[in-house]
């Protein structure tokens, strides 16, 4: 039997891909609050219907985190690629392997990016709206500050359970998820709407920035979505930009539990951060440039190699 969504016109397989995200969000919403009303009783249900913040009320909303970006991303995605590709597997490229030097390149670009990261932060936050715009400016900034303080009480952890916790909620399912959607789905459409990889990847990164509604960290998020894009579109391997987007999350994840337990001494925001010290940054940026044409570099030998492996 054909696969439905199969040849059909981007547009129409992002209407399809929006509707299954919102069907699959609403529907294990339903079912993991019954669930979690079931297993935690009226102190779950308070929490939901009051906003009630007790002891558990971090666990619950970790719980609800993951419940909703694996409904939104990883089991529409999943979904998708069955319908438009038959085998999601091979629809997302997750069948084909990676070798070593692919990763390890990949983690340099991570490393290498993150004092570019951080000095577009600080550009970033210091943008202001036009005086007439200063009620909008003031709303981000309120939305901007509670998604702060929501984040910083599911980093504060000083277990190694809350760790993995942590890192499974913050790195791994948004990895996996979002690169399906915004890499496996939403780019490759874009990249053949308008027949041009480039500006696919730059109109994904926009959309990927957007969606996380944090407006004084979107040219930092535009820029990561690039990274990302980048990854994927030369290497054709979403394992790739899953890793890449893994590592980046991991990064502030760990750094907050290593601060959290004085592991460190250094606040994990200014880790990285050259800001400054010009000459440092001056060479990290040269370096981040460097490792993207090292990457491309590495990513075509692997691909060559390949296929002179299949001509034999």
């Amino acid at each position: 039997m054909k696969n439905p969504l199969e040849g059909k016109h981007p547009v129409v397989q992002l209407v399809a891909m929006l509707g299954l995200s919102l069907i699959s969000l609403v529907l294990l919403m339903l079912v993991g609050v019954v669930a979690g009303a079931a297993v935690w009783g009226s102190d779950f249900t308070s929490v939901m219907l009051n906003s009630a913040k007790g002891e558990s009320y971090i666990d619950y909303m970790k719980y609800l985190q993951i419940l909703s970006h694996l409904g939104m991303f990883i089991v529409p995605a999943l979904v998708f690629g069955r319908l438009a590709g038959g085998k999601t597997f091979s629809y997302f490229t997750l069948n084909k392997a990676a070798g070593f030097w692919l990763f390890f390149a990949a983690l340099l670009l991570i490393a290498f990016a993150q004092p570019v990261i951080n000095l577009l932060v600080e550009w970033n936050q210091s943008l202001k709206l036009p005086e007439s715009m200063s009620s909008t400016q003031q709303w981000m900034q309120q939305s901007e500050d509670e998604a702060g303080k929501m984040t910083l009480l599911f980093m504060e952890t000083g277990t190694v359970g809350g760790l993995l916790v942590n890192l499974l909620m913050m790195a791994l399912i948004p990895a996996i998820g979002e690169e399906l959607v915004f890499r496996g789905v939403l780019q490759r459409l874009l990249v053949r709407w308008f027949k041009s990889a480039w500006i696919g990847i730059v109109v994904a990164s926009v959309i990927f920035s957007a969606f996380h509604m944090q407006f004084f960290g979107f040219i930092p998020r535009f820029v990561l979505g690039f990274v990302l894009g980048f990854v994927f579109h030369v290497s054709g391997r979403l394992w790739i930009s899953i890793f890449v987007h893994f590592l980046n999350n991991s990064l502030a994840v760990v750094s907050y539990w290593l601060y959290a337990n004085k592991s460190i001494s250094v606040h994990p925001d200014n880790l990285f951060n050259f800001n400054n010290n010009l000459p440092l940054l001056a060479i990290s940026i040269v370096l981040f440039f460097a490792v993207l044409v090292l990457f491309k570099r590495v990513s075509d030998n692997y691909r060559n190699a390949k296929k002179n492996v299949n001509l034999n």
